[in-house]
């Protein structure tokens, strides 16, 4: 990790934002707050989300709900009185309270439904601190306007992301959430909101209207672990030490093919949805950081400072628009997703219609490999095993559609092309057990994603729209370790080192007819190293740095970034790079990176 150069590239500053541990029944948004120098709470350079002027109307969904693993607790929804819309923007608020450190914990996601349509879905910040962390984050869902029209029930709790061999206990947690709707104006009139919204699992069967003219799956992406596995090959063949107590993941004794990491395959993940069987989308699969890089080394990364979507997982749009013909088609229409995720299917109607149909025409998606290439190098010398992976899989596809609507034949298509290169360098010293010494995994991924949406009618382009997601990671991960010995010999991590360095960057291009081209671009970056030794529980080095940016093609600009060295914040800035050295954002915009469905464009 070049802390140097990087630190030269941070231009910005940071924001610590409190936790809403009690709401304000009625006023506007909590505004962020400024980090104090210093501080070891929960830190982020993640912006808070730009809202129109004056007051919104306020729904409590509920105030410090005491939540735990795999018992959710239940609320009750009603939509504001008296401001039914519609609204210009929707924002949830959620504020965090999770357990003092001190207890041995598993490391959580936390979650909020309403009508099984995922709200909210984030990480604990597993603080390193004697007292209760606290935060807060935001979402914009406007987009689910058609789900808070009406009233509903709703869920919300904590999910293991990883499962202990020996000891599963809960992650006690506080969470507290309100929605704020601001009503249209002349200024900000009111969103162009899809029509209706679905729960889609892994495997969902729903009922849906004839008549739709778009369709969008957003699907909650970010999952841990699965980049640092090994394939099967490397693991069952080679006979060398993978399962090795020194391994990274959060499960005891297991190292990484921890039940929960689900290490089977490779160190390779993307989701692909079906369609009623057919390929009809992929999303690519963002490398969640975790807290806890094994057993015996916790709450590594991300205290104070936080790696990108720790504590609040930003969905990928998948766009299905070609596939309106399947889905508009009698009967119960099946999507499936290759993995576990949680994820909602919004859709647009044509309401001078009640049946639209039209054809998919071309998909070529169908017949690319789904599996990736996987070379192994593995070699040995005596008491001493390298192996060089390299894990692969691109894809080049079209899938293209027509409808017939009530304004006539409008023509769809999505090129889709992404590239996956995930190179992993392991080495170990000491073969024979338990005289494991040293395991070390260096891996350097890249993932990047581009989606390019295109509808006409009679050749004149209604949309046309290119987003790019990218997501590069390096991780350098080296464990000493000793043999104990009681009952019977076991290996036991003695120091620890961890270097990473990981970046999400999204670039957005939007022509919508009438309207123009809209351009957004987000560099969100991470750097940590961190150095313990294990056996007296002693931080020797550790130091971190995170920086935000955000900018658009009306003028909007966002930068932030902060530093931290030895668990406490030590420098921030703020605006550096922005006209007259200051933030600004206006109402419209989604600084954070979530989809966009240009719904303020009339």
């Amino acid at each position: 990790m070049k802390f140097l150069r990087l630190a030269r590239r941070i231009v910005a500053a940071s924001l610590l934002v409190p936790a809403l541990a009690a709401f304000a029944s009625q006023g506007s948004r909590t505004p962020a707050q400024p980090l104090q120098i210093g501080t070891t709470g929960v830190a982020t350079v993640t912006p808070g989300l730009p809202v129109p002027a004056g007051a919104p109307c306020v729904v409590n969904l509920f105030q410090n709900l005491g939540v735990a693993e795999m018992s959710p607790s239940s609320y009750v929804y009603a939509p504001p009185s008296g401001c039914l819309g519609p609204w210009s923007k929707v924002i949830l608020q959620v504020g965090v309270t999770e357990s003092p450190d001190g207890s041995y914990e598993d490391a959580t996601n936390a979650y909020i439904r309403l009508g099984n349509i995922p709200l909210f879905e984030g990480g604990l910040a597993m603080a390193r601190q004697p007292t209760p962390a606290s935060w807060q984050v935001e979402r914009d869902v406007t987009d689910l306007a058609p789900l808070l029209i009406r009233a509903h029930k709703g869920q919300a709790g904590l999910v293991p992301e990883q499962t202990y061999w020996y000891n599963e206990m809960s992650v006690d947690a506080t969470l507290s959430a309100r929605l704020l709707f601001y009503p249209a104006s002349s200024r900000t009139p009111a969103s162009k909101t899809p029509d209706s919204v679905y729960p889609v699992t892994r495997n969902s069967l729903i009922t849906l209207p004839h008549n739709i003219v778009r369709a969008y799956l957003d699907v909650y992406n970010a999952r841990p672990w699965w980049f640092t596995c090994a394939s099967d090959q490397e693991a069952y063949n080679s006979e060398l030490p993978f399962f090795s107590s020194l391994a990274p993941g959060g499960a005891q004794q297991l190292g990484i093919f921890a039940p929960g990491q689900g290490c089977a395959g490779s160190s390779f993940e993307e989701i692909l949805v079906r369609v009623d069987g057919v390929a009809a989308g992929i999303a690519p699969v963002f490398p969640a950081l975790s807290a806890d890089l094994n057993n015996y080394f916790p709450r590594t990364l991300n205290a104070p400072v936080q790696p990108p979507q720790m504590l609040n997982h930003v969905p990928y749009r998948v766009d299905l628009t070609p596939f309106a013909p399947y889905l508009n088609r009698t009967g119960k229409h099946r999507i499936e997703l290759s993995l576990p995720a949680n994820a909602y299917l919004l859709v647009y109607l044509d309401k001078g219609s009640t049946m639209v149909n039209g054809f998919v025409t071309v998909n070529t998606l169908n017949g690319e490999r789904t599996l990736p290439l996987i070379n192994d190098t593995v070699r040995k010398n005596g008491d001493s095993g390298t192996v060089r992976a390299s894990t692969r899989l691109d894809h080049d596809f079209d899938i293209e559609g027509y409808m017939m609507t009530s304004r006539g034949r409008v023509d769809t298509s999505v090129h889709q092309i992404s590239h996956f290169l995930n190179t992993q360098v392991f080495y170990f010293d000491g073969l024979q057990f338990p005289e494991y010494r040293h395991y070390q995994e260096h891996l350097w991924l890249a993932s990047q994603t581009q989606q390019h949406s295109r509808r006409t009618r009679a050749g004149v382009v209604l949309q046309d729209d290119v987003v790019t997601a990218s997501y590069p990671l390096q991780w350098f991960y080296d464990m000493d370790g000793y043999v104990f010995v009681s009952d019977e010999p076991e290996a036991v991590p003695s120091k620890g080192s961890i270097s990473v360095e990981q970046h999400r960057n999204l670039d957005a291009s939007y022509l919508k007819g009438g309207f123009g081209t809209y351009t957004s671009r987000v560099r969100d970056n991470f750097v940590s190293s961190h150095t313990r030794d294990l056996r007296v529980n002693q931080d020797r080095s550790w130091k971190s740095q995170a920086a935000y940016r955000f900018g658009d093609s009306q003028g909007s600009c966002y930068q932030s970034a902060l530093t931290a060295l030895n668990g406490a914040v030590s420098t921030e800035a703020q605006g550096v790079g922005c006209t007259d050295g200051q933030n600004r954002l206006r109402w419209h915009d989604h600084p954070d990176g979530s989809p966009d469905s240009l719904g303020w464009v009339h």
